[in-house]
């Protein structure tokens, strides 16, 4: 049954933080673990899908995010979706953009201007 948005309660802010909080770190995760060879690109493929799934389901309006925070998810996110295989292990430039990006959700890196993107 097709649902429209607007036909939707409004999403508490707290499910749209709790999905960035759990989902930001997990994405960080698989994107490094492609780069460093531990993780298939189909894996990533199939985690980006995932996410995006689970996205819809809350019925969020597409937007501004939030925060910095949730930008970077949406930035990495965006990212690896638009990225063929060869591309995301093959171009130094874009594993540099994923790396910092990454490492920025896991808390261990700084954020970049470049890193913003909009909600789906």
């Amino acid at each position: 049954m097709l649902r429209l948005i607007s036909s939707q309660p409004e999403t508490p802010t707290r499910q749209v933080d709790q999905h960035i909080s759990d989902y930001a770190p997990a994405l960080a995760l698989s994107a490094l673990g492609v780069l460093c060879g531990e993780a298939s690109y189909d894996s990533l493929k199939k985690t980006c899908t995932e996410h995006l799934h689970d996205w819809w389901k809350l019925s969020v309006p597409a937007g501004t995010p939030a925060n910095r925070y949730e930008s970077a998810y949406w930035y990495l996110l965006h990212l690896l979706e638009s990225l063929e295989e060869h591309e995301l292990l093959g171009n130094h430039f874009i594993q540099f953009k994923v790396t910092s990006t990454a490492q920025f959700l896991l808390g261990v890196g700084e954020h970049l201007a470049k890193m913003q993107g909009i909600r789906p």
